[in-house]
């Protein structure tokens, strides 16, 4: 930090914590008067997240301006330590309406469009090998593997009478589609690619400065699920499935839905970057391949697990309906 710091050890605070890993934040003390950091904690060389560690640690000078300041970095044997600045998260400090994706969507455009294609494979040793490819031979394996598990998955939930009256209408439908897979839209890949949060809740959105108006400066945290894929999974992450949960939102998802891409796209082409295919039909094809690659397998497994899974019959319907739309 340039600085000597002291540390207020009794206001540390445990944010979370599992048998992986756990996060605190820590209150300290400089010469120009107190702050915020947070440590992070992986417990073992076993439990580690290596991409976002990599991330922080060999791609930070390319993301820089969408993370939080990296202080530090250490590892040993055991465990690794991780001290970063402290950012708000969205979630919390507003009540978030639809009008409030235009502050978050630019800085997503520009995330994409700083790791895009060429620029991509200008920066490859920064990424490789640590960062997963999305079109790589391996982790086509895993979406196949993620399919064939969802199936079964399917086949179990129809033997119980409450999710089969939930699963029934669709299931047809759904096989057909899965003799499809696992990429059910080449159109995906051939829009192009670049470096994707993958896991774009509001809570790993965060920025200080949230306000009814003007600019937020937007940071991402929790990158676990980064790889170099398709740019719509992340509009799908952010958009597609907040609607999803959001009730109250629903009789308006078209409009909604409309407006973030418009300005996705439009903040795309300001840096360079048009899209062959419509865009509208692209974040539907995304949500769709999202869907029928770990959707409904998360949703089941949360089902089984007792933990909910309440997006269920929204993904049946959502995926197939979009589905059909498509031609698939």
């Amino acid at each position: 930090m340039g600085d000597k710091v002291s540390i207020d050890v009794m206001g540390t605070e445990c944010l979370k914590t599992t048998r992986r890993m756990s996060v605190y934040k820590v209150p300290i003390h400089t010469k120009t008067g107190p702050s915020l950091v947070i440590l992070k904690v992986y417990h073992s060389v076993t439990a580690r997240n290596e991409i976002e560690i990599n991330l922080y640690m060999r791609a930070y000078s390319v993301l820089q301006e969408f993370l939080p300041p990296i202080y530090l970095v250490e590892q040993n044997k055991d465990e690794t330590w991780i001290f970063m600045g402290f950012v708000q998260q969205v979630r919390g400090q507003i009540t978030f309406q639809p009008a409030h994706f235009e502050k978050i969507i630019p800085s997503l455009a520009k995330l994409h469009a700083k790791t895009f294609e060429e620029k991509f494979s200008k920066q490859r040793d920064i990424w490789t090998p640590w960062l997963p490819v999305y079109s790589s031979t391996r982790m086509t394996r895993e979406r196949t593997k993620y399919v064939g598990n969802t199936i079964e998955f399917l086949d179990e939930a129809m033997r119980i009478g409450a999710l089969r009256d939930i699963i029934k209408p669709h299931y047809k439908s759904v096989m057909k589609l899965y003799e499809k897979g696992p990429d059910f839209f080449p159109e995906l890949i051939g829009n192009g690619s670049a470096v994707t949060h993958g896991d774009l809740h509001l809570q790993n959105i965060c920025s200080n400065n949230v306000t009814p108006t003007g600019t937020w400066k937007i940071q991402f945290i929790d990158w676990e699920a980064a790889k170099f894929s398709p740019v719509w999974f992340d509009m799908v992450v952010l958009v597609e499935i907040l609607i999803a949960f959001r009730k109250d939102w629903q009789s308006r998802s078209d409009e909604i839905r409309t407006n973030c891409v418009k300005v996705y796209t439009e903040e795309m082409a300001k840096q360079g970057i048009r899209f062959k295919t419509d865009p509208m039909k692209l974040i539907k094809m995304a949500y769709v391949q999202r869907t029928l690659e770990k959707g409904l397998h998360t949703q089941l497994r949360r089902i089984f697990d007792n933990r909910g899974g309440e997006l269920l019959p929204y993904h049946l319907e959502r995926a197939t309906t979009w589905a059909r739309e498509l031609g698939l």
